[in-house]
């Protein structure tokens, strides 16, 4: 996998992430018994309020994780997505790459059981950072920081994991 932080973009039309999401939406929710229940785009490339990676990042509601079965990631294989492994949380993490040589992440599934407080911190930390310019700013500024000091994508994705934390305990009372 490539190891490094994508370079970050500015705001950009967003018609080529809306697409590519409806896309990756439908062919979700086309899978044979597909234990997918919610999409949600998230992340820096729906709203561009800060520069972000070059990645379409989805929010995937399921009833339990353990509906992730071995045959519903072979489905995912041939749609061209493969699950990440390094040791997440309560979550399951898939991506799709460029091609398989680079493997540079161009979709990210971060899929969680609905109803959880950690399906409602990403949905409350995606809002803030979308209504909250200020708070974006913030946050901007963090990655920045961030990206002088790390180089190692593991590295950068848990310290920004982190950050979202600390946005999620100090303004999930804001709207």
């Amino acid at each position: 996998m490539y190891g490094h932080v994508q370079p970050l973009i500015k705001y950009q039309n967003n018609d080529y992430f809306d697409t590519l999401y409806q896309e990756t939406r439908t062919l979700l929710f086309n899978l044979l018994d597909s234990p997918v229940k919610y999409t949600q785009h998230i992340g820096g490339t729906r709203h561009f309020n800060y520069d972000t990676e070059p990645i379409l990042d989805i929010l995937i509601g399921v009833d339990n994780l353990h509906d992730i079965t071995a045959l519903d990631e072979k489905r995912l294989n041939y749609a061209g997505f493969y699950r990440l492994h390094h040791s997440y949380k309560k979550k399951v993490m898939m991506a799709k790459f460029n091609n398989l040589k680079d493997l540079k992440q161009e979709v990210r599934l971060h899929i969680i059981q609905l109803d959880t407080p950690l399906f409602e911190q990403y949905q409350k930390v995606d809002d803030i950072l979308s209504h909250h310019q200020d708070i974006a700013n913030q946050f901007a500024t963090k990655k920045g920081q961030l990206l002088q000091h790390i180089d190692s994508i593991r590295q950068y994705e848990n310290q920004k994991q982190s950050i979202f934390e600390k946005i999620y305990k100090q303004y999930s009372h804001q709207g």
